[in-house]
């Protein structure tokens, strides 16, 4: 029996309507502000600002489109999807742009209270337990839940209900600064211990609920590659890298020189540095799953920038 899983950042799958001049006349002072509202459906919408005070506004309809279309090119039995707004967001891309494609729609509302980005699976399979980790401890962090965003569990089955595989999915700590901190360095040090204790976090989780005999995978946007000091937890649990030499789908339409490995899910441009390639979207196996690897893949961007969004797809082919 053959499965395919996959992760995805869709970038900002939000569901807004930019309500800007009523924000300005709320900032200018105005106590009480005038306005109509007029909607193309009958769908409630609401006014959101993230963590630092930004409306949050849809994806572009061209955008949106994109990422459906590169979903749907790949034709995964099983995504793991991040930065989701929440449910009814995924149900809404599901039924409208994906053609009603996936049965199983889940999303749990995480810890992320500055974008409100959360992690999805869509799924062809039925859905077992789901269980999410976003009130889970670090021993060296206890004032506060270590998953800034989440981790997410969640049970695949075979159509009579039997467990094939069990999936970890995650979104890890960014390194993105802000240029308006006072100490860059510190605050990107600050990052990376984050993203390492979140990963020694996700290894002592799987390590409870799983043996070693036990089929099951960690994928998700990583945001630090496989080699580095943040994630040396997962090699060190006996996990497989999965994505070291996938088979690239389509090809990016540009004249920079791409690296001679395919291994790269990320791609970005600092002023006055050379392009990075970076695989920071992963698939990592179990050992009793490692040997079940097919094959893998990666969904190439057509434009290098972005392409609906700015990562890559990467899934794999399971023999059950």
């Amino acid at each position: 029996m053959e499965l395919t899983v996959g992760t995805f950042n869709l970038n900002n799958l939000f569901d807004r309507w930019n309500f800007t001049g009523a924000l300005e006349a709320l900032a200018s002072g105005s106590s009480s502000v005038p306005a109509t509202y007029e909607f193309d459906n009958e769908h409630r919408r609401r006014l959101q600002l993230d963590g630092h005070g930004k409306l949050l506004t849809a994806k572009k309809p061209e955008d949106t489109t994109r990422v459906a279309e590169r979903l749907l090119a790949a034709d995964v039995d099983v995504w793991i999807v991040q930065e989701i707004e929440n449910v009814d967001v995924l149900r809404e891309f599901n039924r409208e742009h994906l053609n009603g494609a996936y049965e199983h729609v889940m999303v749990i509302d995480g810890n992320d209270s500055a974008r409100f980005i959360d992690i999805g699976v869509l799924s062809r399979r039925p859905i077992g337990g789901v269980t999410s980790y976003q009130r889970t401890f670090h021993p060296d962090v206890p004032d506060r839940p270590i998953f800034s965003r989440d981790l997410v569990e969640a049970e695949i089955l075979d159509a009579r209900g039997r467990r094939l595989l069990t999936v970890f999915g995650t979104h890890l700590k960014s390194k993105f600064v802000d240029f308006t901190v006072a100490d860059p360095v510190a605050a990107a040090a600050a990052a990376q211990l984050l993203r390492t204790q979140q990963a020694e976090t996700i290894v002592r989780i799987m390590g409870s609920r799983m043996s070693s005999r036990q089929r099951y995978l960690l994928c998700g946007d990583m945001n630090d590659t496989p080699d580095s000091s943040a994630l040396v937890a997962y090699a060190q649990a006996g996990l497989v890298n999965a994505l070291t030499a996938p088979t690239e789908i389509g090809a990016v339409q540009t004249t920079v020189d791409l690296p001679a490995s395919p291994a790269w899910t990320s791609t970005f441009k600092e002023s006055k540095q050379p392009r990075t390639f970076d695989l920071i979207d992963q698939i990592w196996l179990s050992p009793a799953l490692a040997p079940r690897l097919r094959q893998a893949f990666i969904g190439r961007r057509r434009k290098l920038a972005r392409d609906g969004t700015d990562h890559d797809p990467a899934w794999i082919s399971l023999d059950l």
